[in-house]
């Protein structure tokens, strides 16, 4: 049994991880794309963050939970292994990036 979404058919399922792989080919060509399902993870951060409101940041505090593929395309994980703390900071005080901040406070 093939299981479709439009013209993409899917390749691989992680029932794990919910992580589902899809294929769709042109006629020429294949194109792979991967789906990841972040919404209890960010119902989880939001859960976390109104339970942490109001306390102090300190040493062992969580900030974030980002899922890894979100953290490599928005370039975390090679600032990271640079050094770059400037750019994680920026990137998490970032008010578009709040679904992954699971404690409010500025970086």
């Amino acid at each position: 049994m093939t299981i479709r979404d439009g013209a993409w058919e899917l390749f691989d399922y992680d029932f794990q991880t919910g992580r589902s792989v899809w294929r769709y080919f042109d006629g020429e060509k294949t194109t792979f794309r991967t789906d990841y399902p972040v919404d209890d993870l960010i119902k989880q951060n939001a859960f976390t963050r109104n339970e942490t409101s109001g306390n102090q940041m300190g040493d062992w505090v969580k900030i974030a939970s980002v899922p890894l593929n979100v953290a490599y395309d928005a370039g975390l994980v090679q600032a990271q292994t640079e050094g770059d703390q400037q750019f994680v900071k920026k990137w998490l005080n970032d008010g578009d990036n709040r679904a992954w901040r699971s404690f409010d406070a500025t970086v």
